[in-house]
């Protein structure tokens, strides 16, 4: 009877950080049914069916695309393996269409999952993450004009300054800043500041956006696409 060999995985390792990829390269080369490459500037790209990178290059490969990457990586899955648990950026790797999200740090069974799971079709995020999605969709959204304030509060400028620059009274501003406060579960307008920042909902790249209805969004899919 002929049987046919089993081929292998082929995961492409492409992180920022030199060690890290090293070491992601030499214990996924444990295993006998992964055919693992590591990836850099001074290496041709060859063709993949997971690539292992860092979360800025995850976006790269697959916002200017859409979904999955052109050229030698055309149908791969991204698998991101990052430090960062902010919700904003977990539900923009989910937006930009990043198949799997991990945290460095976890076992390396958890790896070999994610990548079992992206070869078979699935979506993969670590459980940590998939806790992170699931409290920012239990939160209150902001409104737009919160927003603003809350943003401008992170930029240093009182409630009179504030006002001035939204073009509203003072004690809206106070009002606004007491409805945020309690939304974010933060007892000063510090811990407000401290809040939002480990969150990300304060994204300097647009001043003006409403991120938290859009996080609740993308983490409904998220949650979704994992059970």
């Amino acid at each position: 009877m002929n049987h046919i060999a089993k081929q292998p995985i082929r995961i492409l390792v492409l992180h920022q950080d030199p060690l890290l990829s090293a070491g992601l390269t030499a214990a996924l080369r444990s295993r006998p049914d992964f055919e693992v490459f590591e990836g850099g500037e001074d290496h041709a790209t060859p063709t993949a069916d997971v690539v292992v990178t860092d979360y800025r290059r995850a976006l790269h490969l697959t916002e200017e695309t859409g979904s999955s990457p052109r050229g030698p990586l055309a149908g791969a899955k991204i698998l991101a393996l990052t430090a960062s648990a902010r919700e904003a950026d977990i539900c923009r790797a989910i937006k930009a269409g990043i198949h799997g999200y991990l945290l460095i740090g976890g076992p390396l069974s958890e790896l070999i999952d994610a990548v079992q799971t992206l070869v078979n079709g699935g979506r993969f995020m670590c459980q940590s993450v998939v806790e992170r999605v699931a409290h920012s969709m239990s939160c209150v959204p902001l409104t737009r004009r919160e927003n603003q304030v809350l943003r401008l509060v992170v930029a240093g400028d009182s409630n009179k300054t504030i006002a001035r620059r939204l073009g509203i009274e003072l004690g809206t501003v106070k009002s606004h800043m007491s409805t945020i406060m309690s939304k974010l579960g933060a007892s000063s307008r510090v811990r407000a500041v401290s809040i939002a920042t480990e969150r990300g909902l304060i994204d300097d790249d647009d001043a003006w956006s409403e991120p938290l209805p859009t996080l609740q969004a993308s983490s409904a899919r998220v949650l979704a696409a994992v059970y």
